[in-house]
Parts: structure tokens; C-alpha cells; sequence
């Protein structure tokens, strides 16, 4: 399996919880995977990272993990002027190069959307670019989740990314119209596969190990 930025079309969309189940799967199975998290934003922003260590067996430092992290719950570049700080892009690169060479496959989640700035002149897709890596896109179930599914894939897609597929999650068990007809239309109007739906709640392993599947 390769490797895989994991974007989503908002913050709260479930980034974290599936990347979570991809790569407990992914250990299931035998595999050294791991997943980072560059840069993490707020006062229990580092959490996420410390819930792939835990999945890792703490086989890898934190920072390693997580190279930036940021106090403000805020984009990036705005928390960063605040602390008076400055984000080494570097050292973000240099973490995921000598993750992939002790780990396999390796999963990258961004923070917020493609378009968040992590410095003025830097956003999340150019990131996901410079690494070199393919997109998997999160969504969640519901009214507007079309638009924001499409905006993303085709900014990643003009962004030159590679954009893998998409994956909807439902985040409040509430299948209303919008949540019924999403799984159906989308898959229609997106041009890339729709890789999974994560249920409310529990999420068994076969629609994890669906997602892994074909993702290859």
C-alpha cells in the first residue's frame, strides 16, 4: 500500500477517527504503517498524534509525529503569528522522510482543508505536494456535503495533486434525505472512487478493510 495524505473538506469531518481505524487495520494486519500529523493547532492539539503513537506501540517519538504544534486553535499561519513563532517547513519534511524509511505504509493527515495557510504563501495542498503524496478526501453525510466534496477534489486536482478518492463519514447518525441521497450522487458527479462510508459509532473492520482493499 502506499502512502496517503488524508485532507478533508472542513475541520470536523473525521480525519483523525478514520485515519485512527486505517491504521489500527493496517497493524492488524502485519504491517509497519504509522501516521503523523505536521502540524496540530490547539490546546490538546497534540492528542491525535498521541493517539497514533498509542496504535504504534510508542514505537516513535511525539515530536517525530508531530513536528509542529501550535497552542491557538486557529489556521496554522494565524496561530503561528500569534506566538511569535515561524514554521519550519524543513523539519516537516525531514520527520515524514525518516518515518517512511522505518515504517510502511505511512499516513500524513493534514489539518482542515487544502486551503488552510500554513505561512502566507503556504497552504495544506502544498504540503500534501511537496511530499509527494496522494489524496484521500474525508467528507461527512449531509446537506452541502456535494458541493464541499466536489470544491475540494477539483482544488486538489488544480493543485496538481493525485486525488485517490473520497470517503464519507456519517457524524451523526441522523440519515435524513440529504444523508440517503450523498452516497448515491456523489459517487456520480465526483470522477473519483468513493472509497467507503464510516458508520455512526462503532465501525466494523470489514468497512475498514473494505477502504484498505482498494486502496491496494
Amino acid at each position: 500500500m502506499k502512502n496517503y495524505f488524508i485532507t478533508g473538506t472542513d475541520t470536523g469531518v473525521g480525519k483523525t477517527h478514520v485515519t485512527a481505524l486505517l491504521l489500527a487495520e493496517l497493524r492488524r494486519r502485519g504491517l509497519p504503517a504509522a501516521a503523523m500529523k505536521p502540524i496540530a493547532c490547539g490546546a490538546d492539539g497534540r492528542g491525535d498524534a498521541k493517539l497514533y503513537r498509542r496504535l504504534m506501540n510508542d514505537e516513535v517519538t511525539l515530536d517525530r509525529l508531530n513536528p509542529v504544534y501550535l497552542r491557538h486553535p486557529l489556521a496554522p499561519s494565524v496561530a503561528a503569528k500569534l506566538e511569535k513563532r515561524q514554521i519550519n517547513l524543513r523539519r516537516i519534511q525531514a520527520d515524514f522522510r525518516l518515518l517512511t524509511s522505518d515504517f510502511s505504509p505511512v499516513l500524513v493527515e493534514g489539518a482542515g482543508g487544502l486551503l488552510v495557510p500554513i505561512t502566507s504563501r503556504y497552504f495544506i495542498a502544498d504540503l500534501a505536494r511537496d511530499l509527494k503524496l496522494p489524496v484521500i478526501i474525508m467528507a461527512q453525510l449531509g446537506l452541502g456535503t456535494i458541493n464541499h466534496t466536489l470544491l475540494t477534489i477539483r482544488q486538489a486536482q488544480a493543485a496538481g495533486l493525485k486525488v485517490r478518492g473520497f470517503i464519507l463519514n456519517d457524524t451523526t447518525g441522523q440519515r435524513g434525505l440529504a444523508e440517503r441521497t450523498n452516497v448515491h450522487e456523489l459517487p456520480a458527479l465526483a470522477g473519483v472512487p468513493m472509497l467507503g462510508v464510516i458508520p455512526h459509532g462503532r465501525c466494523p473492520r470489514r468497512v475498514v478493510g473494505g477502504i484498505l482493499d482498494l486502496l491496494g
